[in-house]
C-alpha cells in the first residue's frame, strides 16, 4: 500500500517537473500579454522598423484606440505631434540611438480618436546582439494622475484627521467659538499648555472639558506620550486607588503586579475628570503624588518616580465644592495656580449659529443629507433657550433631526427635531428657556455667522438670526451716559463716544455694572454672580480688580 502511494506521488512530481518544458512561445506570449494588460500605465511597444507590435489595455483606454487595428502600423500613422512636441516620433529617436529617454512631458495627437494627450512618458530600448530590436514606452496620463493624487490626498487627510494621536482626537483647531470670553479661555489654555504645571479645568457638564484637556496635551511637550482619561464619577471608589497607584502580587487576594495610571501615563498626561466625585481620603493621596512626583503601589514599600502631567476637571464651582465637602481645600490650593474656566453655552449664545453650522456639516456627511441652514424661527428659539446641557445638548438636538426626519431636507425646522427635544422649544419660558423675546426692536441683536462647509466650499450656511435679550444679557441695556471723562458717570447726558482708550472705557463700563448690581443685591456676591451669569470666583476677582 505504501509503495503504491509513493509511486503515485512520484508520478505527480514527474508531471510537475515535466510541465515546465511544455511552455511554447505562444504560451509565453499569452503570459506576457496577460501581465502587461494588468499594468496601470499605458504600454506601447514598437519593433525595429518603428511599427507597433503591442498596445496594452491601459493604452487603449487612455488613447481611445483599438489595439488590434493598430498593430503593424508605423508610429507616424498612429500619432502626430503638436506644436509643443518634436516633428518626429520619439520611438524613432530611441530606436536609432539605443539611448533610453527618462521621464519627460509629452504631448501628442492620436489620429484614430483625435485625442490630444498630455502625458508623462518613459521610453526604453530593447537591445539584442548589439542592436536595438524594439522600443517600449510607459505612459501616465496627466489628468488621471492629478485625479488619483487628489483622491489619495483626500483619503490621507481623512484618516490623518480621524486618526487618534496617543489616545486623543482633539486639538485646539477642533474648538469652535468666537465669543470674547471663550476665545480668551482658548488663549489661556494654549499658554498653559506650554508650561508643565498641573491644571484645574472648571466647566459645567457638556462645555467641552475633555476637549480642552486633549488639546492642552497635544499642544504641550507631553504630546508624544499617552493621554489617559479617567472619569472619577464612573468608577467605584474601592477600585480607584488600585487603578491609580497599581498593585503588587499578593497585596490582597487575587492581586497581581499591575502598573497604576500614574505609571501608565509616563511622559504623557493623566486627565482626572470630575475629581469632586473622588473620595476625600483618596484626594489626600492624589495631593501627595502631585507634590512629591512619586507613587507607591499598593502592597509595596518602594517609591516610584513619575513624570506625567496631571489635569483635573470639575463640573461644579470649586469654592462651592470646598464648602460642600466635595473637594479638599489643600488640593484646591495646590491646583489653583492654574485654573481654566470654560464658559457655559448660555453665556456665549453668539456661538450657537457657528456650532450649528459645524454640526450640520458633520451630520450631512454621516447621514447623507444636504441641510443648508437652520430655520430663522428655530434659531430664534435656540438663542432664547438656556442650554443646561451646553454644547453637548445642542449637538444632540441637531443630530436628533437627522435621526427622525425624512430625507432631502433643505432647511432644519422645529418639526424636524425629535419630539423629546421639540418640547423644550415649543413654548417660551419652559425647560430652561429664557424670557420671551423683547418687544422693543432695539433690544434685539442680529448675528451674522456664515459657516464654510468642511469640504472647503465657497458656499456658506446662512445663520442670520435675531438674538433676544435674556436675563443678565447687558447687550440690551441702554448705553450709559458719559461724563466729561468719557466714561459712565453723568446721568441725563446723551451718549457720546468715549475719549478714553477702548480697554479703559470697557473696564469703566464693567465696573459700573458690577457696582450697581452689588448695591442692588445688598453686596450678596453669590446672588450677583448668578444674575451676571459668571462664576462666583470670577466676580470676586473683578471685585478685587476694581476695588469694589
Amino acid at each position: 500500500m505504501q509503495n503504491e502511494t509513493e509511486a503515485r506521488d512520484g508520478e505527480r512530481e514527474e508531471g510537475r517537473a515535466g510541465s515546465g518544458a511544455e511552455y511554447t512561445p505562444e504560451m509565453m506570449n499569452r503570459i506576457y500579454e496577460a501581465v502587461l494588460n494588468q499594468v496601470e500605465e499605458a504600454v506601447v511597444i514598437s519593433d525595429d522598423e518603428n511599427k507597433v507590435i503591442f498596445i496594452n489595455r491601459a493604452a487603449e483606454v487612455i488613447e481611445g484606440v483599438d489595439a488590434k487595428k493598430s498593430l503593424h502600423k508605423s508610429m507616424e500613422e498612429l500619432y502626430c505631434p503638436t506644436e509643443n512636441t518634436p516633428k518626429h516620433s520619439r520611438h524613432a529617436i530611441v530606436l536609432n540611438t539605443g539611448i533610453a529617454a527618462n521621464e519627460y512631458f509629452n504631448q501628442y495627437v492620436v489620429k484614430e480618436s483625435h485625442k490630444v494627450l498630455n502625458v508623462i512618458e518613459r521610453m526604453f530600448p530593447v537591445n539584442y546582439k548589439n542592436r536595438t530590436v524594439a522600443v517600449y514606452s510607459l505612459i501616465k496620463n496627466l489628468p488621471v494622475m492629478k485625479k488619483t493624487m487628489e483622491q489619495s490626498l483626500e483619503l490621507y487627510t481623512h484618516f490623518e484627521e480621524e486618526k487618534p494621536r496617543n489616545g486623543t482626537k482633539y486639538t485646539f483647531s477642533s474648538i469652535l467659538g468666537n465669543d470674547i470670553n471663550f476665545v480668551e479661555a482658548i488663549s489661556n489654555a494654549k499658554h498653559v499648555a506650554q508650561n508643565q504645571t498641573n491644571v484645574l479645568i472648571y466647566g459645567e457638564t457638556g462645555t467641552g472639558k475633555e476637549l480642552f484637556a486633549q488639546s492642552i496635551h497635544n499642544y504641550s511637550v507631553f504630546q508624544n506620550g499617552p493621554f489617559i482619561s479617567v472619569n472619577c464619577a464612573a468608577i467605584p471608589a474601592t477600585l480607584l486607588e488600585s487603578m491609580f497607584f497599581g498593585t503588587v502580587k499578593g497585596s490582597y487576594t487575587g492581586a497581581n503586579n499591575m502598573a497604576g495610571l500614574f505609571e501608565q501615563a509616563e511622559n504623557g498626561t493623566l486627565f482626572l475628570d470630575e475629581i469632586n466625585s473622588m473620595d476625600i481620603a483618596l484626594q489626600a493621596k492624589l495631593l501627595k503624588v502631585i507634590e512629591n512626583k512619586t507613587v507607591r503601589r499598593i502592597g509595596s514599600e518602594k517609591e516610584l518616580s513619575i513624570n506625567c502631567r496631571i489635569l483635573c476637571a470639575l463640573n461644579e464651582d470649586p469654592l462651592e465644592c470646598i464648602e460642600n465637602g466635595k473637594l479638599r481645600r489643600d488640593l484646591y490650593y495646590r491646583l489653583s495656580s492654574c485654573i481654566l474656566h470654560i464658559p457655559p453655552l448660555r453665556s456665549r449664545k453668539s456661538d450657537i449659529p457657528l456650532l450649528c453650522g459645524c454640526f450640520i456639516t458633520r451630520y450631512n456627511k454621516e447621514y447623507g443629507q444636504h441641510i443648508r441652514r437652520v430655520d430663522s424661527g428655530l434659531m430664534e428659539r435656540f438663542l432664547r433657550y438656556q442650554w443646561p446641557g451646553n454644547v453637548r445638548e445642542l449637538q444632540h438636538v441637531v443630530e436628533s433631526a437627522y435621526s427622525v426626519s425624512e430625507q432631502n431636507l433643505d432647511v432644519l425646522r422645529l418639526e424636524h427635531i425629535s419630539p423629546y427635544y421639540r418640547s423644550f422649544f415649543a413654548e417660551p419660558g419652559i425647560a430652561g428657556a429664557a424670557a420671551p423675546m423683547a418687544a422693543d426692536p432695539a433690544a434685539r441683536e442680529t448675528v451674522d455667522s456664515p459657516v464654510s462647509s468642511a469640504a472647503g466650499s465657497a458656499d456658506t450656511v446662512d445663520f442670520t438670526t435675531k438674538v433676544s435679550a435674556a436675563p443678565g444679557d447687558f447687550r440690551a441695556l441702554p448705553p450709559p451716559a458719559h461724563g466729561p471723562g468719557g466714561f459712565p458717570g453723568s446721568p441725563g447726558q446723551s451718549p457720546e463716544p468715549p475719549s478714553l482708550p477702548l480697554k479703559e472705557a470697557m473696564d469703566a463700563y464693567e465696573k459700573s455694572i458690577l457696582s450697581a448690581t452689588l448695591a442692588r443685591l445688598g453686596g450678596n456676591v453669590s446672588a450677583a454672580a448668578r444674575e451676571l451669569m459668571i462664576t462666583r470666583q470670577a466676580l470676586q476677582h473683578k471685585i478685587k480688580k476694581y476695588g469694589l
